[in-house]
């Protein structure tokens, strides 16, 4: 008896326990309806899309590129964990209609309306670069986009389609010669050309593309009125320099690449092995300034820090590799990188095949192979342009690191110790000295 008086206390402190947890999982966040800027900015390579809720009043873009701002109405809610708000975009997405003026010191220099766009990205090894599209060629682009979808859905189910019936045939085939027949053996179907590419669809926005300096914003309505709380202020920042960079890619670990940008720096490398260097223009940003532009609404203060961004690869010229033994002349070559099959994972960097181009599938690194032989070699690089010239900022020395052996890292590691002793024992000595010994 007692034991069952036991188990029913202890189910009604579940029931209590579950009742008070359950409406805190089904909690729906308070959302208001607001006006908010949506945006689609460039940041080198690629689009990065964000949006300004009320609450953010400096909107950050790239000088001399094409940005969109989008002016939306939407839900929004706090959200505690990342100190920031959410949109519900699913739950409404309304477009204001209205011009956006762009003022400078406080004298409209521009006024645009709302205009189709459309962004294209384009994946490519471990990185993908966009292009963005306006207007009727947004609307053209998005077609030939969506027709590509089509053909390739149905080429895929086509290829399905064949392969099981090159399966059908192969056990056929097969079957007829265990039985003596001389028949050949059908040919595998090709899969077909993948899409390489993905849309974020077609949008209405409006392209700003302005020089550096600060502006403000508004909405003028079609009543000729200034939307309440659409006046902020756009800060439009442009790089201190530009360098042409490498991508270090080890042979050995191509997936895990080094960006090589500021014309100091060193690019380093194990003996005996290989490097991919992929040249690109790279530009160094006031990294609070870049931070913004990726999220509006980031806490972060003032501070004078920098960063690269790298931006796409030059896909022509060649490299002066230069060694105590003379210089080489390194052409800019094409490599697939295949995954190795069976027990031993890993991958391997094949020369680009034609057979890969005829099917539409792009190379995975466009680069200079550079060989390190023997450790603590120096080698000068610098690249040229496809008329012969060389390019500013491309030149960086290269280094083939040491292996230090075990016993020197032992007794580097062991000179502290060896200090602090001796330093112990003198005081040791000194506190068991007489005073007028110790001095």
């Amino acid at each position: 008896m007692k034991r069952i008086r036991l188990i029913l206390r202890m189910i009604s402190v579940v029931v209590v326990v579950l009742a008070g947890v359950g409406p805190a999982y089904a909690q729906v966040p308070d959302r208001t309806t607001a006006f908010v800027y949506g945006v689609n900015a460039a940041n080198g390579t690629t689009y990065v899309g964000s949006f300004a809720p009320p609450t953010v009043r400096t909107i950050h873009v790239l000088a001399n590129r094409v940005n969109i701002i989008s002016p939306r109405r939407t839900e929004i809610y706090y959200w505690p964990i990342t100190n920031e708000y959410k949109a519900s975009w699913e739950l409404m997405n309304e477009p204001v209609a209205g011009t956006l003026e762009v003022l400078a010191n406080g004298q409209v220099i521009t006024s645009s309306e709302t205009v189709s766009y459309t962004i294209h990205y384009r994946p490519r090894g471990t990185e993908e670069n966009a292009t963005v599209y306006l207007g009727e060629e947004a609307q053209q682009r998005h077609a030939e986009f969506t027709q590509r979808q089509i053909d390739f859905r149905n080429a895929q189910a086509q290829y399905l389609t064949d392969q099981q019936q090159w399966i059908e045939a192969t056990n056929d085939a097969g079957r007829r010669r265990e039985a003596g027949e001389n028949v050949p053996l059908p040919i595998q179907p090709t899969p077909p050309t993948p899409l390489n590419m993905y849309s974020n669809g077609i949008n209405s926005g409006v392209p700003i593309d302005l020089p550096a300096g600060t502006y403000q914003l508004r909405l003028r309505q079609p009543d000729g009125s200034i939307l309440a709380d659409s006046e902020r202020t756009l800060e439009v920042f442009d790089q201190r320099r530009i360098t042409l960079g490498y991508t270090v890619m080890p042979e050995a670990r191509w997936t895990t690449p080094e960006q090589i940008d500021d014309e100091h720096d060193v690019i380093v490398g194990r003996p005996n092995s290989r490097l991919y260097l992929v040249p690109r223009y790279a530009r160094e940003f006031a990294a609070r300034s870049l931070t913004l532009l990726e999220n509006p609404q980031r806490d972060i203060g003032e501070n004078a820090e920098w960063t690269w961004v790298a931006e796409t690869p030059r896909t022509a010229g060649s490299l002066a590799l230069r060694r105590a033994s003379g210089t080489t002349a390194v052409p800019l070559a094409e490599y697939r990188v295949v995954q190795t099959q069976g027990s031993t994972l890993g991958y391997t960097v094949q020369p680009y095949d034609e057979e890969r181009r005829a099917r539409g599938l792009p190379p995975d690194i466009i680069g200079f192979p550079v060989s390190l032989e023997r450790a603590g070699d120096q080698y000068r690089i610098e690249m040229f342009d496809e008329a012969g010239q060389p390019i500013t900022t491309s030149a960086r020395l290269v280094r083939v690191s040491s292996n230090p052996s075990v016993w020197s890292l032992l007794a580097v590691s062991l000179i502290p110790v060896i200090i602090g002793a001796i330093v112990m024992i003198r005081r040791h000595r000194r506190t068991r000295l007489p005073r007028n010994v110790a001095g």
